[in-house]
């Protein structure tokens, strides 16, 4: 890994303690103990594209491994409506693919639905259709999706339930 490589994700580092809000006093520990870390158990990065999001993983952890040393709690502060979760966005341009692989009445009302974002009953009213049957496509086509992602996907989640790390499932790649 060159200089320039280096500095970068020290940057990033440095962007994303300062995001998490961690007192500044304990960022170059932190870091220095990140650097270490990542040195250690660089094997274990799936993929150099997850890079960054891995590095999350490893300050997230590291900065709650000192406070607990401490012995203090510490949470994450709420996320503003601008700032994702990178797994998260993989995971959702994955699912509107599956979408896509759906039969054809499931597909449109899921398009239209989850995509497009037409309430339930604006479908129904649109194509004629009785409500009980649109939430039934719906429910449908989302269990369908859901045992597609939990069949076929790797998927490694934080404590709050964001995607860290997920492998794609066959039917999309």
């Amino acid at each position: 890994m060159n200089d320039s490589w280096q500095l970068k994700l020290y940057n990033d580092i440095e962007l994303y303690l300062r995001k998490i809000k961690v007192a500044a006093e304990i960022t170059q520990d932190i870091r220095q103990d990140v650097f270490l870390k990542a040195h250690q158990y660089i094997d274990t990065l799936k993929s150099e594209e997850k890079l960054l999001s891995w590095l999350r993983v490893i300050v997230y952890n590291s900065v709650i491994d000192h406070y607990r040393k401490k012995g203090k709690n510490f949470q994450l502060p709420d996320q503003n409506e601008e700032e994702y979760n990178e797994g998260n966005v993989y995971l959702l341009k994955c699912i509107s693919l599956l979408i896509k692989t759906l039969p054809d009445e499931q597909k449109e009302v899921m398009e239209a639905i989850e995509l497009n974002g037409i309430s339930q009953t604006q479908f129904a009213k649109m194509h004629n259709l009785p409500l009980s049957t649109v939430k039934s496509r719906v429910q449908r086509a989302k269990k369908k999706i859901n045992d597609t992602v939990k069949n076929s996907c790797f998927l490694r989640l934080d404590k709050y339930g964001n995607v860290t790390d997920y492998v794609p499932p066959k039917e999309i790649m």
